[in-house]
């Protein structure tokens, strides 16, 4: 499970800014923002089980995140990688662009996935559904919102008010305020007395109650899976101004500048 939280057309100083944690379990291997394709210039993370990525930006300010959609379905192998579909949207480098490759994808052939991608100017979302046979965008209108492992601010996930609560602190504040908060918000512990609701296909799952519950932290920590790294983006118009990594959970690693990897050559 993974969470993205959103700042669009709120902070004084940037038209876009994105905070976000990658859960995922401890024994799959990843490696942190580095420098995935040359041209166009793309910087991420690298999953290195199927080479794909959670999430990216391109030099032109271009950015796309995937979330994971909760639910057993996770839980099996599908003939394709959802991290094939973040670094071929950002390949494609705007919003247009990924619609067009979107368009001619059949989201049946991967395991539910939420695709969050635009820039300082445009911002939309796309669910990609087993029972559904094309994906189907929305507008992310201005504001503070969150993507978790369901829809746009999902009123039926603890963890989504508590992380809107917190980032509308950062929304008003100078960037290094806002920096502090949003690090702060990633990695919050705090956890829900009740979990989500279950879905029907997580009906006799063994200690599914507890499980969930314990997701719903912002930051999490499992066994065998929990929060694995972080970030927190910053858009203007056909730029990236800051990108800030943990490769660690945001509890206990520090953030580093790894913005020059999008400039350097």
């Amino acid at each position: 499970m993974c969470t993205i939280v959103i700042l669009r057309h709120v902070h004084p100083d940037y038209p876009l800014v994105l905070a976000a944690n990658r859960d995922e379990l401890y024994a799959r291997p990843a490696a942190g923002p580095q420098l995935l394709s040359p041209s166009p210039r793309i910087v991420g993370g690298r999953d290195l089980e199927r080479q794909g990525t959670w999430m990216g930006v391109t030099d032109g300010g271009f950015f796309v995140g995937l979330t994971n959609q909760r639910g057993s379905a996770n839980l099996t192998r599908a003939p394709r990688s959802r991290g094939e579909v973040v670094l071929r949207a950002l390949q494609a480098g705007s919003v247009e662009g990924v619609e067009r490759y979107l368009g001619g994808l059949d989201p049946r052939e991967y395991n539910p996935f939420n695709l969050l991608y635009g820039d300082a100017g445009e911002l939309r979302v796309a669910y990609a559904r087993p029972d559904l046979d094309r994906m189907h965008p929305e507008d992310v209108p201005p504001g503070v919102h969150v993507l978790p492992n369901d829809v746009l601010n999902s009123p039926v996930m603890p963890k989504v008010a508590r992380a809107r609560k917190l980032a509308e602190k950062a929304a008003g504040q100078p960037w290094p305020d806002a920096v502090r908060t949003l690090q702060a918000l990633l990695a919050d512990h705090v956890l829900p007395e009740r979990a989500p609701e279950l879905l029907p296909d997580e009906e006799g799952l063994p200690e599914i109650h507890e499980r969930l519950r314990q997701y719903q932290a912002l930051c999490i920590h499992t066994p065998g899976y929990g929060t694995r790294s972080s970030a927190i983006v910053s858009l203007t118009p056909g730029r990236v101004a800051h990108y800030l990594a943990a490769d660690a959970s945001p509890c206990q690693g520090s953030y580093q500048d790894v913005t020059p990897l999008l400039y350097s050559r």
